[in-house]
């Protein structure tokens, strides 16, 4: 972990401790930062798995598309659109194992940001979704892999080779040890 991811410590600790955090992201707090400056208003955003970064990415882009397979999440992301007042977001109650399906529907190139960040199961994996994902992106377009610290997703990387990585090491909301996330900007 780096020196930022250190200096924020104490303060993941307290909150994490204590059950109050911010309505952001859950994802490294430096790849927040490093995406609220790229992200644009007009931008096409596909999310595997909903929640907080659902409203955050709402505010922020054009139209967001998240996929969500746990009803209670579906309800809360659903609750926190809706007192939002954004009419820009969806959110689509499907089974993890749709997911792969859901995303080679979508036209190739039609995607500016893909955020892949669900639970896993045996029978869909995170790896699956970058596989099926990563012609979606448009060329210059980024894909987000969080928790790309698992080795589970060593597949994933093979796939993203020719891609430009960023990664963020530190100290999530309510998740206090040092854990990755990773983001990739597809060549143009």
């Amino acid at each position: 972990m780096g020196p930022a991811g250190w200096i924020r410590l104490p303060a993941a600790l307290m909150r994490s401790r204590f059950g109050s955090t911010p309505e952001r992201p859950w994802i490294v707090p430096q790849a927040i930062g490093w995406l609220g400056r790229r992200i644009r208003s007009d931008w096409n955003v596909v999310e595997l798995g909903s929640g907080r970064s659902t409203l955050w990415l709402g505010r922020r882009a054009g139209r967001v598309v998240a996929y969500e397979d746990n009803p209670w999440w579906v309800g809360r992301a659903r609750e926190m659109i809706a007192g939002a007042g954004l009419q820009n977001v969806e959110i689509r109650e499907r089974p993890i194992t749709a997911y792969a399906d859901e995303l080679a529907a979508l036209p190739n190139a039609s995607v500016d940001l893909l955020v892949i960040d669900f639970l896993e199961s045996p029978e869909a994996e995170r790896a699956d979704a970058v596989s099926a994902g990563m012609g979606k992106v448009r060329p210059d377009g980024l894909l987000l892999l969080d928790d790309s610290d698992r080795p589970s997703y060593a597949s994933a990387y093979e796939l993203l080779g020719g891609w430009r990585e960023h990664r963020f090491t530190g100290v999530k909301d309510e998740w206090p040890e040092a854990c990755e996330t990773a983001i990739f900007r597809r060549p143009r």
